[in-house]
């Protein structure tokens, strides 16, 4: 990120913003993996006001009911194939153990595990690469760098990492989404195209008056 900033504003001084280049690098990292090409509408910029908490307020957890993450799509102007559809982005990724350590022994305080998990994911895969809270482990134990309909899959099998997966197959709710989209590749891609253009849309900032283009992503303009 860091690097493609410096270089465009070696090419091009402000003039393409932090948000841009992210929003356009989600996209060219999906094509990498194999996933699908979309259309990125550019013109954004960039907040003058970064506040860490921020990103745990907006962004899902990992430990949210399906409800709470319903909700908090509605909010965005995103429905629950938008919800359902955005999650099989774990096909790819790593998470910290720390996410979904309370999965692992004291799954609500019944001092034992989530019984949603695969015991054999859980004992012999997480348990032996979560010792420290700081490690990471792939979202997708069983194609982790291919952008496929492996998520879904994992989902019948109980190999979803996080809560959030996992419940995506077990609410009646959103579990047609899941199993249509796990069986049918091309509609994963292509819901996923367009839940994505959708996503890069949601409060977005890009009138003149709005903002502004960072020269440094990690600072606002001084």
């Amino acid at each position: 990120m860091d690097d493609i900033k410096a270089e465009l504003e070696r090419q091009c001084p402000k003039t393409v913003s932090c948000a841009d280049i992210l929003t356009a690098a989600a996209r060219d990292a999906t094509i990498m993996a194999g996933g699908p090409f979309w259309e990125v509408p550019l013109g954004r910029r960039d907040g003058k006001i970064s506040i860490a908490r921020e990103a745990d307020e907006i962004v899902p957890q990992g430990h949210e009911n399906i409800t709470a993450l319903i909700q908090l799509f509605h909010e965005k102007g995103l429905n629950m194939l938008d919800l359902v559809t955005l999650s099989g982005a774990h096909t790819i990724g790593r998470s910290t153990c720390f996410a979904f350590k309370q999965r692992l022994a004291n799954f609500n305080g019944t001092r034992k595990p989530d019984p949603s998990l695969n015991s054999m994911y859980l004992n012999f895969f997480l348990k032996r690469n979560c010792r420290k809270d700081s490690n990471f482990v792939f979202l997708d134990a069983i194609t982790p760098k291919t952008f496929d309909t492996q998520y879904y899959t994992n989902l019948h099998k109980k190999l979803g990492l996080l809560s959030t997966d996992q419940l995506l197959k077990s609410d009646v709710r959103t579990s047609p989404f899941v199993d249509a989209l796990g069986s049918q590749p091309s509609l994963f891609e292509s819901q996923f195209a367009a839940s994505m253009v959708k996503l890069g849309n949601v409060q977005v900032l890009t009138r003149p008056n709005e903002g502004e283009i960072r020269v440094n992503c990690n600072f606002v303009n001084a």
